[in-house]
């Protein structure tokens, strides 16, 4: 009787135990819930139940490899790392069952409950980041562009920033052709940039007039035109105006189109070349903390955390390091003096959220209720 009690015991423990952690084989593994609709098909049930399962399975891969994604990786680089992985999304499932299916409409309904080798995925998407190319910041470049009275849509000055910048440690990304009341307000266009992942924005100003030929002169088969160039950087974290360049240039050619855009394009090139060494100090001006969060339990709880690390204007990148046993680990890169004032702005914002563990001049660890 005895025996046969502790056998109880222990079975009840361990039930208990899985259901408490949810964590996979050796701890490489997560359950996700993740959905999926795909076309109803009343001539083959049998596919279109497949399709459904296997779309939803991608869609639980898919969520896991977004958390992982470095808030300091570009765009572009994202989407391969992730289309690398989703590609082999049955090769990170390592079982799972469906909780729901319907027909929904012409669609059909599926809702699964997969065990996802988050382990497994966390570890490809960081040796791809590993490159150098894959970790640089992001900086949007905005522009607004007038030849004369009219509006230009060329981006002449936009190509010439490229042109000066392109050899920075940074990412420049195309943006927006801007209007003079982005001009006179820019913290929309911040907005928005903060909301693509950039952590910087380039306002560009150019404008190019023709210059009037003197009376006193031979008639000139060239026309001139003369360009004046205003660049500002904007931190996308708190609208801090981290660089400023500006420069008049003057072009010359036969035809008045190519010279007013060699004019803009010669302002713009040398007052992009001033802001390479303050956008460079202001990359590196911010400092590296350590936040480790317990009981993270879900991905989707991960991702919540994530949303209020990109919420918090003083974090300007942050970094899933480490994510087992229900323990996250980040290297959060904030414009903060210490520690304790980066912990008590999080907590005063988000006190239902966090429990303060422990807190060390570099290193924070929380507990997420």
């Amino acid at each position: 009787m005895k025996k046969l009690f502790l056998i109880a015991l222990i079975a009840v423990f361990t039930l208990s135990a899985c259901r408490t952690f949810r964590i996979g084989p050796k701890g490489e593994g997560e359950y996700v819930t993740a959905e999926s609709l795909v076309p109803y098909d009343e001539n083959n049930l049998r596919q279109m139940k497949k399709d459904g399962i296997l779309a939803a399975q991608r869609a639980a891969v898919e969520k896991v490899a977004g958390v992982f994604i470095s808030s300091a990786t570009t765009v572009d680089q994202a989407q391969l790392v992730e289309d690398k992985i989703t590609s082999k999304s049955a090769g990170f499932i390592r079982h799972s069952h469906v909780q729901k299916s319907y027909r929904k409409g012409d669609e059909f309904y599926t809702k699964i409950k997969a065990m996802v080798l988050v382990k497994d995925i966390g570890d490809i998407i960081k040796q791809s980041e590993s490159d150098a190319f894959a970790k640089k910041t992001t900086i949007i470049v905005a522009s607004h562009e007038t030849v004369g009275d009219d509006i230009s849509l060329r981006q002449d000055c936009k190509q010439a920033i490229y042109r000066a910048l392109k050899n920075q440690p940074f990412s420049l990304v195309n943006g927006d052709n801007l209007s003079q009341n982005n001009l006179d307000n820019p913290n929309p266009a911040i907005d928005k940039a903060r909301t693509e992942g950039a952590r910087f924005i380039i306002v560009a100003d150019a404008a190019t007039h023709p210059l009037e030929t003197l009376t006193n002169t031979a008639v000139s088969p060239f026309k001139s035109y003369r360009a004046r160039a205003n660049l500002h950087v904007y931190a996308t974290n708190n609208y801090a105006v981290v660089a400023e360049g500006a420069q008049q240039q003057s072009g010359l050619d036969p035809l008045p189109e190519i010279a007013a855009q060699k004019s803009i394009s010669a302002a713009c090139e040398s007052a992009a070349k001033q802001l390479a060494e303050p956008i460079n100090a202001a990359i590196n001006s911010a400092k590296v903390f350590h936040i480790t969060v317990k009981d993270v339990n879900t991905i989707e709880r991960l991702k919540q955390i994530q949303d209020i690390f990109k919420d918090l204007r003083e974090i300007e990148e942050f970094n899933l390091v480490r994510y087992a046993n229900s323990s996250a680990q980040f290297d959060v890169s904030a414009n903060i003096a210490t520690a304790e004032e980066l912990t008590a702005k999080i907590i005063r914002r988000y006190n239902v959220n966090f429990t303060v563990v422990s807190t060390t001049p570099s290193a924070i660890v929380l507990s997420f209720n």
